[in-house]
C-alpha cells in the first residue's frame, strides 16, 4: 500500500489532464505497471477479422502480432480468465517465439481478460515483478482492466461517431452531385412530350437521366446506373455525364463508337469495380426513329398507340467493364401516339414485405394502363406503384423513370 498510494497520487493529475483516449490508455498502462512492480506492460486487443491479437500499447518494443488463441495472453482473451504464470518456461503455452523476436526475457506473466458487453476484446498483461505476481496484484490488475476496457470501447465509439459522420458528409455531396447533373427543367421540343424523376434511395445510389437537344432537331435521351453508391458513383456518373454531352454534341449518329471511346476512357481511369449500365438513344427530327445502344441496362419499353408493346431485348456490355468491348447500335421505329419508356432497375427489383419482386409483368401491366396519360403522369405512377406494392419495405436502390410520348 505504502507503494500505491504515490503511483495513484502520481497519476491521477496525468490523467485528469489528459483529453485524448489513446493516451489515457497508455497512461493506465503504465499505472498498471507501477502499481504492481512490473517491469513491463502490454495492452492486448483481438482483431477478429483477421484472428490475431495485437498490442495497442508495449512498453519499449515495436507492435507484436500473434495468432489469437496462442500464448498465455491468447488463453486469457480465448477463455476469458486471469492467468498468474511465475514459472512460465514450464508452462506449455508460453509462446518463446515473442521473446526471440524482442530479445526480452520473460519470468513471470499477469494477464487479465479485458471485458464488455460485447465480450473479452483483449488483455491486460504485465511482465517480470521481482519475487513473482501474487493473488493480490490480479485483483489489483482486475480492477485497472476494467477501467482499460472501458477507455477502448470509449475510443471505439468515438471512431465510430466520426466515421458515421464523414459517410454522411460523403453521402450528402454525392446526393448534391447527383441532383445537379439531372435536368432541372424540361424546355418544350417540338414533336414530343417528354418527362423524366428519380427517387433516389436511403444510401445514395447512381442513377441519372438527362434529355439533351442535338444537331439537326434531333434529340437525346439517356438513362444510367452506375456501380457502387456514396462520392465515387457520384464521380463516375459526373464523368459519364460530360464525356456524353461532348461525345454527342460532336457525332450523334455514330452512337457505337461514341460508346466505344466512353467504354475505353471510363475503364482506363477509374478502378475495375466502377462501371455503368447505360442506354443512350436519339430520337430524329421526324420523330419516328430511335436509334439507340443499350449497355447492359433494363430493356426499355415502347407501348404503342394500339396498346400493344415492344421490348427490344438487344444489348451490349456495361461502360467501363471490359478494355476492348465492342457496342453495337440498334433502332426501334416509332409513330404518333407511341410511348416510350426507359427505366432503372430499382423498380423491376424493388421487393415487398413477403420477398416478391415487381417484375415486368407488373411493369408491362401499369404502362398499359397508363398508355394514353402524359409522360410527366407515366413517372409519378409508374413509382408510385413500385411504392404501393413494397409497402413498408425499405428500398434499397433509386428509382428512376422517363418516359417520352411521339406528338401526333
Amino acid at each position: 500500500m505504502e507503494r500505491i498510494v504515490p503511483v495513484i497520487f502520481e497519476y491521477a493529475a496525468k490523467i485528469g489532464k489528459e483529453q485524448d483516449i489513446s493516451a489515457l490508455i497508455g497512461l493506465n498502462a503504465d499505472l498498471a505497471r507501477d502499481m504492481v512492480g512490473a517491469e513491463r506492460c502490454s495492452l492486448w486487443l483481438l482483431d477478429q477479422s483477421v484472428k490475431q491479437l495485437w498490442t495497442k500499447v508495449a512498453h519499449e518494443i515495436q507492435e507484436i502480432r500473434i495468432a489469437a488463441g496462442e500464448g498465455i495472453v491468447g488463453a486469457c482473451v480465448a477463455n476469458g480468465q486471469t492467468y498468474l504464470v511465475n514459472d512460465p518456461a514450464s508452462d506449455p503455452r508460453f509462446l518463446r517465439s515473442v521473446d526471440d523476436f524482442s530479445g526480452y526475457h520473460t519470468r513471470s506473466i499477469l494477464c487479465v481478460p479485458l471485458n464488455t458487453n460485447e465480450g473479452v476484446i483483449g488483455a491486460l498483461q504485465l511482465l517480470n515483478k521481482p519475487g513473482g505476481f501474487s493473488e493480490d496484484d490480479a485483483e489489483l490488475l482486475r480492477f485497472m482492466g476494467v477501467y482499460a476496457a472501458s477507455a477502448i470501447q470509449t475510443e471505439r465509439l468515438r471512431q465510430e461517431a466520426e466515421m458515421a459522420r464523414f459517410l454522411r458528409y460523403e453521402i450528402d455531396m454525392a446526393a448534391g452531385v447527383q441532383r445537379r447533373l439531372l435536368p432541372q427543367y424540361l424546355v418544350p421540343v417540338p414533336g414530343i412530350e417528354y418527362a423524366g424523376l428519380c427517387r433516389p434511395a436511403r444510401f445514395v445510389g447512381g442513377d441519372y437521366y438527362d434529355f439533351l437537344q442535338l444537331p439537326d432537331g434531333h434529340f437525346g435521351i439517356t438513362l444510367g446506373d452506375v456501380s457502387g453508391k456514396g462520392f465515387p458513383a457520384a464521380v463516375l456518373m459526373a464523368s459519364i455525364h460530360t464525356l456524353l454531352h461532348a461525345s454527342l454534341q460532336r457525332s450523334h449518329s455514330n452512337l457505337a463508337q461514341c460508346f466505344v471511346e466512353l467504354n475505353a476512357i471510363i475503364h482506363n481511369n477509374f478502378s475495375a469495380e466502377r462501371y455503368s449500365t447505360l442506354f443512350c438513344g436519339t430520337l430524329n427530327a421526324a420523330r419516328d426513329t430511335l436509334v439507340y445502344v443499350n449497355a447492359g441496362h433494363v430493356p426499355p419499353v415502347v407501348v404503342k398507340k394500339d396498346g400493344s408493346i415492344v421490348r427490344p431485348a438487344d444489348g451490349n456490355l456495361p461502360v467501363g467493364l471490359m478494355p476492348t468491348a465492342s457496342y453495337q447500335q440498334s433502332t426501334i421505329s416509332l409513330a404518333p401516339g407511341d410511348l416510350f419508356v426507359c427505366i432503372s432497375d430499382g423498380l423491376v427489383d424493388a421487393q415487398n414485405c413477403q420477398d416478391e419482386t415487381w417484375d415486368d409483368f407488373r411493369l408491362e401491366a401499369i404502362l398499359y394502363q397508363l398508355r394514353n396519360s402524359p409522360p410527366k403522369e407515366v413517372v409519378t405512377k409508374l413509382i408510385q406503384a413500385v411504392d404501393d406494392f413494397a409497402g413498408r419495405a425499405e428500398q434499397f436502390d433509386d428509382m428512376t423513370a422517363i418516359a417520352v410520348r411521339i406528338g401526333s
